[in-house]
């Protein structure tokens, strides 16, 4: 099995925006072509808030991660959020999730963060049973959040 993760170029965008609607659609969660298309172009356009990479699995896409970037004073700096990960189905179970999440706490650390974050539906026992195992634990805090655009 030889596993590539390729940083989003233009040749991309397409692609993950179709990873992008089967992972919402999966997860059943909404999901906003507009919004989509914005965060990927960003990211095309060099924001220096996330990175993308999609994941090749012996020479095919087998899907995507995004870290972005943030700062929090009780980390003392860089504070990464694990934003999304996505493999399609035929890729689970072969060991693909540990080496893309341990590939994207390799990428934030370079980066600077001190801390890597990430959030799981409280109904995916499977991920949840992943992200323990690689030492990802609940801070007994609730994720909030609120919409400040309202774009798509």
């Amino acid at each position: 099995m030889t596993t590539r993760f390729l940083p989003l170029a233009p040749a991309h965008r397409i692609k993950v925006l179709e990873l992008m609607r089967a992972y919402a659609d999966e997860d059943g969660q909404s999901f906003s072509l507009a919004n989509a298309t914005a965060a990927v172009d960003a990211i095309l356009a060099d924001t220096p808030l996330a990175s993308l990479w999609l994941v090749e699995l012996d020479g095919e896409i087998a899907g995507y991660l995004c870290v972005t970037q943030g700062f929090s004073l009780e980390t003392g700096g860089g504070d990464f959020f694990l934003d999304e990960i996505y493999l399609v189905p035929t890729a689970r179970g072969r060991g693909l999730g540990h080496e893309a999440i341990a590939f994207a706490e390799r990428e934030s650390q370079a980066a600077g963060a001190r801390r890597l974050c990430l959030e799981v539906e409280p109904d995916n026992r499977r991920a949840a049973k992943l992200y323990g195992e690689l030492g990802y634990r609940s801070h007994g805090r609730h994720l909030m959040s609120k919409p400040l655009r309202h774009d798509g």
